[in-house]
């Protein structure tokens, strides 16, 4: 029997480990468009082979893992679990695009695994400089906070991948779909869940230039989120509270749309104009 254990132990550590994780934000998972999960030691992806990048991390956060030391290694490399079907560190040479991402670095420093993992490719998005040191970092710094003040915290980071600017392979851009390319989204999205309250905040940011500096004007309601994305959040959850988060963004400026079913999409993709070169939407296939 003791031998048994050991070998478990010794060859499946990986698992284990990420189980504890998984266990906290397992039913507060998106549905995957793309089919395929892949659980790290504490996060989460939905892995899309066709854009060689994940729709959406998720992972479970608290004050205490807020307090970690461990330092930031840099070490960006592909899973290799994943046989080369995941983007390449050659994508994003002198693309002029930043590896940003989707879990931060930063959240991760409270173990050393945890910490090395948050560089996997699975985890990166090609992100223009100033927004992914500006707005977004913002963004990332005031979910900090509010873990900090709430605990016990789930978080959810995703692109829209059906709104591309172009596509890049390293300095080569393209502005059609092309399957060795990486594309370049257009929007962002994070989603703030507090677990002992049973309320959310999700926001949508423009992958450049914002016209506004103020994070509560990125602030759109689940429903909207999930129109958007064309995914279901929270459907693991009892309907009675889906329903809730739905409708209710977790702040009073939605107040007013609680009985609204029918926001009209465009009028809030507008409100979200930026500055970039390069104007035009392509799709991916």
């Amino acid at each position: 029997m003791l031998k048994q254990l050991f070998f478990i132990i010794l060859f499946f550590p990986f698992s284990l480990f990420s189980q504890e994780d998984l266990n906290y934000y397992e039913k507060y998972m998106p549905e995957s468009s793309c089919g395929e999960i892949i659980h790290y030691n504490n996060y989460s992806v939905s892995f899309c082979e066709n854009i060689k990048m994940s729709e959406w991390t998720i992972y479970f956060s608290t004050k205490e893992r807020q307090l970690g030391k461990f330092p930031r290694k840099n070490n960006f490399r592909q899973d290799l679990s994943l046989n080369g079907r995941d983007a390449k560190l050659n994508h994003y040479a002198k693309s002029g695009y930043d590896r940003g991402h989707l879990v931060p670095a930063s959240d991760m420093k409270f173990d050393s695994t945890a910490m090395s993992e948050s560089f996997y490719m699975t985890n990166v998005v090609p992100q223009y400089p100033g927004f992914n040191r500006g707005i977004f970092r913002k963004l990332e710094k005031r979910f900090q906070e509010w873990v900090n003040e709430f605990d016990s915290i789930v978080i959810i980071t995703g692109l829209i991948k059906n709104d591309v600017i172009e596509y890049i392979n390293g300095e080569n851009r393209s502005e059609s779909y092309d399957s060795s390319f990486l594309p370049v989204p257009s929007f962002f999205y994070k989603v703030f869940f507090d677990i002992e309250k049973n309320r959310a905040i999700s926001f949508i940011l423009p992958n450049g230039k914002s016209n506004s500096s103020n994070l509560l004007d990125y602030v759109v309601p689940i429903d909207s989120l999930e129109r958007i994305t064309g995914l279901d959040f929270f459907y693991k959850m009892p309907e009675n509270i889906e329903l809730l988060l739905e409708i209710d963004s977790g702040t009073k400026i939605n107040s007013s749309r609680k009985n609204d079913k029918n926001i009209d999409v465009i009028k809030m993709y507008r409100k979200f104009n930026f500055n970039r070169n390069n104007t035009n939407k392509k799709r991916i296939r």
